[in-house]
């Protein structure tokens, strides 16, 4: 989670020069350590709050945001879904690496519901664990070592 939204100067391509800003080289570096990104932003009059476009202006000329894997969560009491259209045009013209075609959807229960009412719901529950197995797949089981009879089940006989 990066909370440095709020010092994020006004984007201007003639101030992306070094030395860059403090929290410009703490988002940066943020995102360059991160394997992939989860994006849970809010619609604000059919489009994109301000402040959220301003930090992606600001990863536009970064090496480390292009091919990074990306998942918008559509995180919504209504369903609202301009925001998220703007967002995958945004992040593509970007280069990310879109990991669904769709935002992926988590309904929730009331605008300004809490944490603990998101939680309390199965359902709620279910399109995250989906969401984040989307994000991060599972690893592979690995197969047998050897001395642990992986000869045998492998060539199909009846394990020791």
């Amino acid at each position: 989670m990066h909370d440095g939204l709020a010092a994020l100067p006004l984007f201007n391509p003639d101030d992306e020069r070094d030395p860059l800003p403090a929290a410009v080289l703490a988002l940066r570096e943020a995102v360059g350590r991160a394997d992939a990104l989860l994006i849970a932003c809010p619609e604000y009059a059919h489009g994109v709050p301000g402040a959220f476009k301003n930090l992606l202006d600001w990863l536009v000329g970064s090496l480390e945001f292009p091919g990074k894997p990306v998942l918008l969560l559509n995180a919504s009491a209504r369903g609202s879904y301009h925001a998220q259209e703007a967002l995958a045009e945004i992040l593509g013209t970007m280069s990310a690496e879109l990991l669904s075609a769709q935002p992926f959807p988590v309904a929730l229960p009331a605008a300004g519901c809490t944490v603990e009412q998101v939680l309390a719901s199965a359902e709620r529950c279910a399109e995250l664990r989906a969401a984040l197995e989307l994000l991060v797949p599972s690893p592979p089981t690995p197969l047998p070592q050897a001395g642990e009879g992986s000869e045998a089940r492998l060539a199909g006989a009846a394990p020791p």
